[in-house]
């Protein structure tokens, strides 16, 4: 049987993406920081997935060398990882100047170094055996900066170019190793009460997406070997169709979404 490790794997987009890769034989290896959320998805997966293992390893992958620790659990217990979902992540609202600094400084680490280092390490066992895919989960603020969102919006702008950088460069060398990267519109998870962002109306506009949606086509991408999916094919569309607009008017729009 395959093995997925998934970050953020016990709630929200993660969970859901947890579901679909049980329900086609993978063995799960599902990394959170909250015990009691790993405790609770293990259980429902025995239930409703019984000839599927489920390892849960805890962890704040927001500390220094969390990436690192991953792996070694890994290493420990002899398992070759085929897919990694970088799921994890969180976002902060509101001007840079009043948005609490440590919160943010954990977010860069969360959404950008623990990718980046998770993204390195696991790649190089692929590579090496010349098979696996990555799944990193972005944002549809990727495409444009976003006022009272600027730096979650730039860390998710990372993640999109890192990962079509890396798999062009996969491509680039014929390798059988894939990485894809979706970009989401708002979904309506923990994200909104952790990123102090509870009854925003983005949440619950026309342009918000259930998880899922999100997690039911980001793995259909994934395993199509696409580069990248905006889920929800309008959207795809409409982004396609907004990156036409001047930035200033695109920031405009986005504020407008963000209040």
């Amino acid at each position: 049987m395959k093995t997925v490790l998934i970050t953020g794997g016990s709630s929200g987009i993660g969970l859901e993406l947890s579901k679909l890769f049980a329900r086609d034989g993978y063995n799960l290896i599902i990394v959170s920081k909250f015990e009691e959320e790993l405790q609770l998805a293990k259980e429902w997966m025995s239930i409703n997935f019984s000839k599927v293992k489920v390892e849960t390893f805890q962890q704040d992958l927001t500390e220094k060398g969390a990436a690192q620790k991953v792996h070694q659990y890994i290493l420990s217990k002899n398992i070759d990882i085929d897919v990694l979902v970088n799921n994890a992540g969180f976002g902060s609202y509101g001007y840079i100047n009043e948005v609490d600094f440590e919160k943010e400084s954990d977010m860069i680490r969360l959404n950008v170094l623990c990718v980046y280092q998770m993204t390195r390490i696991f790649l190089k066992d692929m590579v090496a055996k010349d098979k696996g895919k990555i799944l990193n989960i972005s944002s549809i603020t990727a495409f444009q900066p976003s006022p009272f969102f600027a730096t979650y919006a730039a860390t998710k702008a990372f993640v999109k170019n890192f990962s079509r950088a890396i798999n062009y460069e996969l491509k680039s060398k014929k390798s059988k190793v894939t990485v894809t990267v979706a970009c989401p519109t708002s979904v309506k998870t923990q994200f909104q009460q952790v990123s102090n962002m509870k009854g925003m109306k983005l949440f619950d506009s026309w342009m918000a997406v259930s998880p899922e949606t999100v997690a039911k086509e980001a793995y259909e991408a994934m395993n199509s070997n696409k580069d990248l999916v905006v889920p929800k094919k309008f959207f795809h569309y409409l982004n396609e169709l907004s990156r036409r607009l001047p930035t200033s008017l695109l920031m405009k729009i986005s504020e407008s979404q963000l209040k």
